[in-house]
């Protein structure tokens, strides 16, 4: 039997190894995404919204956060289950909508696939809940820690 601490050092590794790049990009869209649509007159023009973003960052050679992934391409398969669950439960709006033009904005600008990740579209389900952008990381480090125990487990076997 695994001794109790080290499958608690294990998991603190493993959430202490999320940075900026992992789950950091939960709360970095979330940002991006309350930020543009807290101007005034931004709902009404998601597209054009959409194309300034991705402008800006294609411009500073910045990466969108939430969008693009090593090995899920064309789509992360994690995300239409997220905005599914979402739109049942009466939660896929404005923010869903304006992450999903940046990401077709930025394949546009940049010619290469870039999925909208699961920290993307956590970032964005999350600010259609009306969490607080800085709050989203938090929530994006709960699903590693129940991921990182299904490998613990995974590999007990």
């Amino acid at each position: 039997m695994t001794h109790p601490f080290r499958l608690l050092s294990v998991l603190s590794a493993g959430l202490l190894g999320m940075g900026s790049v992992f789950g950091g990009t939960a709360e970095t869209a979330a940002k991006m995404l309350q930020d543009a649509l807290a101007k005034p007159g931004a709902r009404d023009d998601i597209p054009g919204l959409a194309k300034r973003i991705a402008t800006d960052y294609v411009e500073r050679k910045r990466p969108v956060p939430g969008l693009g992934h090593p090995t899920h391409k064309p789509i992360d398969p994690r995300t239409p289950v997220l905005f599914a669950i979402a739109e049942k439960n009466g939660f896929r709006g404005r923010y869903v909508a304006l992450l999903e033009a940046i990401s077709k904005t930025a394949e546009k600008k940049l010619n290469r696939t870039l999925p909208i990740n699961a920290t993307g579209a956590i970032g964005a389900v999350l600010s259609e809940l009306g969490f607080p952008w800085r709050i989203c990381r938090g929530v994006a480090i709960i699903g590693r820690a129940i991921g990182l125990v299904g490998h613990i487990a995974e590999e007990m076997r």
